[in-house]
């Protein structure tokens, strides 16, 4: 009896609660938090939210404020962004759980409206080197890894347009530092070794630890990985919902994600 009570229950699932995931995936094609993800922030008003089994707190340094008028998604539907003007910061604080060793992809939507100089988006940074810095150099993104065996950073070419939603994504597989812009590799340089943090350096979104070089403009959809994720997988090349795998590890996240949007 208890056997036939789990079957249905599974089938319930299949038939009921998979469809509703995927509906609402399909809303912007917002990404689901996986195994992989160390991160994830929607930006979707109120606390800022980490989805990911992590629940990395951000503490906003500066004005809270929400654009009630993002439009980066494919089905041009309106919905929220965070607000950087100048001199607002988003704080994660001392997150260990962030700085992967091995592998790492980061990634963000973000809406510039001043690009001169340097402005950060997603750094463990400070003078001296941390783990990670995606950001934009006078307009030419940039995406800097420090490991044991030194400093690398994959660049632009062209420079992103200002007050237009753009995807910057930066990743790293132990042999290759990549940069990509709306989803299109746009530079690569060679490096290896272990990713090393320092002790210390805050992880910040929108400016680096020194709360130097902040962004102006709107981010959305930050998402921080332990994986080199592939283009096909960065929101831009999303050409329909995202597929759900059933796996150990997904389904309780999957679950988890519904009952907290329900």
């Amino acid at each position: 009896m208890d056997l036939i009570k789990w079957q249905y229950t599974f089938l319930l699932y299949v038939f009921l609660i998979l469809p509703a995931i995927i509906s609402f995936a399909a809303g912007g094609f917002e990404y689901l938090p996986d195994e992989s993800t160390l991160g994830l922030w929607h930006f979707d008003g109120g606390n800022i939210v980490d989805t990911s089994d992590n629940k990395v707190k951000g503490e906003v340094e500066g004005k809270a404020a929400w654009d009630a008028n993002q439009t980066w998604n494919k089905e041009n539907k309106p919905g929220k962004s965070f607000v950087f003007d100048g001199n607002t910061v988003i704080s994660l604080g001392e997150a260990d759980i962030l700085i992967p060793k091995l592998e790492i992809t980061i990634e963000a939507w973000v809406y510039p409206e001043d690009l001169t100089g340097w402005r950060l988006i997603f750094t463990n940074w400070d003078g001296p080197p941390g783990a990670y810095h995606l950001g934009v150099q006078n307009g030419i993104a940039k995406f800097h890894l420090n490991t044991e065996k030194g400093t690398a950073f994959a660049g632009a070419t062209d420079a992103l347009e200002l007050e237009q939603w753009q995807h910057v994504a930066g990743t790293y597989d132990s042999n290759q530092v990549k940069l990509y812009i709306d989803g299109k590799e746009v530079g690569s340089t060679n490096h290896g070794g272990k990713l090393a943090g320092a002790a210390g350096f805050d992880v910040i979104i929108g400016s680096k630890n020194t709360r130097q070089f902040k962004w102006k403009g709107l981010i959305d959809e930050v998402r921080i990985s332990n994986i080199a994720r592939e283009a096909d997988v960065l929101s831009p090349n999303l050409d329909a919902p995202q597929a759900v795998e059933y796996s150990e590890f997904t389904l309780p996240t999957l679950w988890g994600y519904l009952k907290t949007n329900k």
